[in-house]
């Protein structure tokens, strides 16, 4: 990417006291993207507080998420002191230092969130990496080498940005002596990680609806999980449009008006990652709280309308019973839970007992039977 100075007019290199840089698309820019991060802080915040623990253990899905939201916030902060000093205002509006720190923000800015949101992709396959139990050999040796290409672009993609000018802070020091020979190697490299980008959302979305369709669950279940699952695509979009952008910003001549498209939609790729992710996690979270819970009990994997520690009158399926003895007839049943105490529908069936043996915990219960 190469910003055109030649219709820039000369001035001064102080900065003008009549001269407001924040203007024009800036607050636009920085109303959608702070709106996403807030959005996607509480999400974050609330699975610190209800789903950030694995069998006594932290989630790595959740130290994925967890960095990737803070330097989320850092490269909000870094596009604040990019829209102060005048990114989404006009060229011709800016006093050079203007311009260079805008630039030089922006830049940074950029490459952070580049980090960010392969951050927070690698919190969505360590989450399926959870789910899948020790016999889906392929499914979590597909999900590793996901992981690891998207890594590589990534760690690329930031490399390449950085080297495209020699030195690199001519990058945004454009009048400093130097070469920006790689640009356009960089913004065809830019095609590139936008595709492997769009292919990863689009695998994690509809790997996701595989996993709750092959369970024994209602339509209705199944339909609504596949609805909030698929919204993964949603990412998907953002970057299709950030890639378009690209082009845009090769040869720009008005370069700190035509960067808030790219940034927005960048920003947009990343909030949404961090939020559709957190989604899934929270389930039980708000099952709990707006008192949907449903805990039950029943024998011979049969469904009854017995009522259950909760008070409940809806079966689960118990996984496993033991041999009754004594002049009563005892049996034990697990019941699926989830993470947080809180009892699932019946969502995983029996026939599901190893794969749901590693995304639960269950609890065990004993009842006396009267001959």
């Amino acid at each position: 990417m190469f910003l055109d100075t030649r219709g820039i007019a000369p001035r001064t290199l102080e900065r003008r006291i009549d001269n407001q840089a924040y203007g024009g698309l800036g607050p636009m820019l920085l109303g959608i993207s702070w709106t996403e991060c807030v959005i996607a802080t509480i999400l974050v915040l609330l699975r610190a507080y209800g789903a950030r623990y694995r069998a006594g253990a932290l989630r790595w899905d959740f130290v994925f998420v967890a960095v990737g939201t803070v330097l989320g916030i850092v490269t909000q902060v870094l596009f604040v002191f990019a829209c102060l000093n005048g990114v989404g205002d006009h060229v011709k509006n800016l006093s050079y230092p203007q311009l260079f720190a805008s630039l030089k923000y922006s830049w940074i800015g950029v490459v952070i969130g580049l980090v960010a949101t392969t951050v927070a992709k690698l919190g969505i396959i360590a989450l399926l990496l959870q789910v899948a139990t020790p016999a889906q050999k392929k499914r979590k040796a597909f999900l590793w080498a996901l992981a690891v290409f998207v890594c590589i672009v990534g760690i690329a993609q930031m490399t390449i940005t950085l080297t495209q000018c020699s030195p690199t802070d001519r990058l945004w020091y454009r009048t400093k002596p130097g070469n920006c020979d790689r640009t356009h190697f960089a913004a065809q490299f830019g095609y590139f990680q936008g595709a492997t980008a769009i292919f990863a959302d689009n695998v994690l979305a509809f790997y996701k609806v595989t996993i709750v369709w092959n369970l024994q669950a209602s339509w209705r279940v199944k339909a609504g999980f596949c609805v909030l699952m698929a919204g993964g695509i949603l990412p998907a979009t953002a970057a299709i449009i950030r890639t378009y952008y690209i082009k845009r910003l090769e040869n720009p001549k008005d370069f700190t008006w035509e960067f808030v498209p790219f940034l927005s939609w960048a920003c947009t790729e990343l909030w949404f990652v961090i939020i559709l992710g957190s989604i899934p996690p929270l389930r039980p979270l708000f099952k709990r709280w707006f008192g949907k819970v449903k805990s039950n009990l029943t024998e011979s994997g049969n469904p009854t309308s017995k009522s259950t520690k909760t008070g409940t009158h809806r079966g689960t399926y118990p996984l496993q019973s033991v041999n009754a003895h004594g002049s009563k007839n005892q049996f034990s049943a697990h019941v699926m839970t989830n993470m947080d105490g809180s009892s699932e529908e019946n969502i995983l069936a029996s026939s599901m007992k190893e794969q749901a043996e590693t995304i639960v915990v269950s609890k065990e219960y004993t009842v006396e039977l009267e001959r």
